[in-house]
């Protein structure tokens, strides 16, 4: 059988150049795609109240339960867009609150775009043109692993002639296995600190005897002097690695980047998505106007991000009911006294008991569909590369739907 190209949907960098055959699955050498494409498919049984039972009565027993909810919430990770998409119409039909798990952490990045606009960049723009790179935050390769192979390593670049020069402002701990040509160590939460000295350096108005959570102001401005003598530079973080001053720290970087393009070109790169995050984001955005912390309650979309935060709803025990997806993570629902419909990956292990237990396929292994890459402007299609009888999420979710009726 011949090796046909794929997908991989286990980061959000979505390589397309893994290579399916009938003897597996080729992964160019990531530890992180080998583990997902051999992710066990062992728990097929849909359960309620922890009995088996047809996917079906399932279906039937999640519509009841989210029927009879003032106040349900759907939330999880790891859909497909499809699944997404039928996702926002189950939270229409079901008068639900919608909100991508850990969307705080997500707004970030984007309440910070929505104010102030972002100089953002493709993967193929920081790999063919990129000549300096500052990596911000952490070493982004345990989460990404080909991240370096992708936009750093590239041997055959079409608008530079020398690989980038790597620079790197964050926690020791977390800092990159390369060779770095600079380097300024401070702990996460003195990272705001960090990126203000270096704001500071680039607008001339850092002292030169200032002292930065023991950094020199010296650190900072040869940082800033490398950064403006690129010809492309590039600040590449994951929003994750961040502290909870993260909105701040990533607004100070669009500053340091609208200061760098008055006399040269550089762009910002976040790289916070996995699991389709951004995916959820851009499919509520296209759907209801809003990014996140939707409901659908009131008939009509609102939005508010601190009363429809799906985590703060659960911390308060506000809701009466959650539909959690995990299609993708290895996530299991979170602690709640609000009884559970859970849409899980086979491989996925409950902690408790769900109310409702429905095994769904792994999105790019078990069903096609399709998903947004980290850089937010391309959506990449999935193959199936094993034979199961899961359903999808998608599926999963207009079954329930249906079930459900037309809304009163």
């Amino acid at each position: 059988m011949a090796t046909r190209a794929i997908t991989c949907p286990f980061c959000a960098l979505a390589c397309d150049d893994l290579g399916a055959a009938e003897a597996g699955v080729d992964t160019r050498g990531c530890a992180k795609a080998a583990a997902g494409f051999a992710r066990d498919a062992g728990r097929t049984e849909h359960r309620v109240r922890g009995k088996p039972v047809p996917l079906a009565d399932a279906v039937a027993a999640a519509a009841a339960l989210l029927s009879q909810a003032r106040l349900p919430l759907i939330t999880g990770a790891g859909a497909d867009l499809a699944g997404i998409r039928a996702l926002i119409a189950l939270a229409d039909r079901a008068g639900a609150v919608i909100d991508p798990w850990q969307s705080m952490v997500l707004r970030r990045n984007f309440a910070v775009t929505q104010e102030s606009g972002a100089l953002t960049a493709t993967f193929g723009e920081v790999a063919n043109r990129a000549d300096a790179i500052l990596l911000l935050g952490g070493d982004p390769a345990p989460d990404y692993p080909r991240v370096f192979e992708r936009l750093v390593d590239n041997g055959t670049p079409l608008f530079r002639s020398t690989p980038p020069s790597l620079a790197y402002l964050g926690p020791a701990a977390a800092a990159p296995r390369r060779t770095m040509a600079a380097a300024i160590h401070l702990d996460s939460n003195r990272l705001l600190d960090g990126v203000a000295a270096l704001h500071a350096a680039l607008a001339g108005r850092l002292p030169r005897d200032a002292d930065i959570a023991g950094v020199p102001a010296a650190a900072f401005v040869e940082l800033g002097e490398r950064l403006s003598a690129a010809h492309y530079g590039a600040i590449l973080w994951d929003v994750r690695n961040l502290a909870d001053d993260g909105k701040a720290v990533v607004a100070t970087v669009l500053r340091i980047l609208r200061h760098l393009n008055r006399r040269t070109r550089a762009v910002g790169l976040p790289l916070a998505g996995s699991d389709n995050a951004l995916g959820f984001v851009q499919a509520l955005l296209w759907q209801t106007g809003w990014p996140a912390q939707v409901s659908l309650a009131g008939g009509a979309p609102e939005h508010d991000p601190w009363r429809f935060d799906a985590a703060r709803l659960i911390a308060a025990g506000e809701i009466d009911a959650l539909l959690w997806v995990a299609g993708l993570s290895h996530s299991p629902p979170p602690a709640t006294m609000a009884p559970t419909v859970a849409l899980l990956a086979p491989d996925i292990a409950l902690t408790g008991e769900a109310a409702v237990e429905i095994r769904v396929g792994v999105p790019g292994l078990d069903h096609p569909g399709t998903l947004v890459r980290a850089d937010a402007v391309v959506a990449l299609p999935l193959d199936a590369v094993r034979k199961t009888a899961l359903p999808s999420v998608a599926a999963v979710a207009q079954a329930i739907v249906e079930s459900l009726g037309a809304r009163a």
